[in-house]
């Protein structure tokens, strides 16, 4: 545990088929989803680049190893019952495009909302670099997700306003 594939591993005979692109976009893809389900902080930050970027909807983005480390920490903090499945994985050497289903149950973390059971479906654009994710971004039904965490309208429409104003 702890651990994610690299390309050095599996490098020579990724050229000797020709593949190495496609491979290698859904193997992170693959990992990332395998390592997030198991809660494996250590192997989730290990998909990403040094550098790496992860824009989150509900935490924002987050930038470098340590701030990922603590993001997916909180994360898994606020919530149990993780089950994330990447549906449908598209991809070329650069870059895979994910289409998922997330659901989750809030843990007492969060009072306003414990015990709720969140489910939606949304996309993810992964940027690869040597193999490994360099930059996150997701887009979901935002609107649809506050309102299983029990947002009122009213609350629902606040946040969505201040969102559109920093947009």
């Amino acid at each position: 545990m702890g651990r994610c594939r690299t390309v050095g591993e599996i490098l020579p005979q990724l050229r000797r088929r020709g593949v190495l692109g496609r491979v290698v976009a859904v193997g992170i893809v693959r990992d990332f989803e395998k390592a997030f389900n198991r809660q494996d902080v250590n192997a989730l930050v290990a998909c990403f680049t040094p550098t790496g970027r992860y824009r989150d909807t509900f935490f924002g983005e987050h930038i470098g190893h340590a701030a990922l480390r603590a993001m997916f920490e909180r994360m898994f903090h606020e919530g149990r019952e993780y089950a994330w499945t990447m549906d449908i994985v598209v991809e070329d050497e650069r870059r895979a495009a994910a289409e998922w289903t997330f659901s989750y149950v809030v843990s007492d973390a969060v009072p306003r909302s414990a015990g709720r059971k969140v489910r939606f479906r949304g996309m993810s654009l992964f940027e690869l670099a040597n193999g490994k994710v360099a930059a996150y971004r997701e887009h979901f039904d935002e609107g649809g997700a506050l309102l299983q965490l029990g947002f009122t309208p009213e609350s629902l429409a606040k946040v969505l306003r201040r969102k559109l104003a920093e947009s």
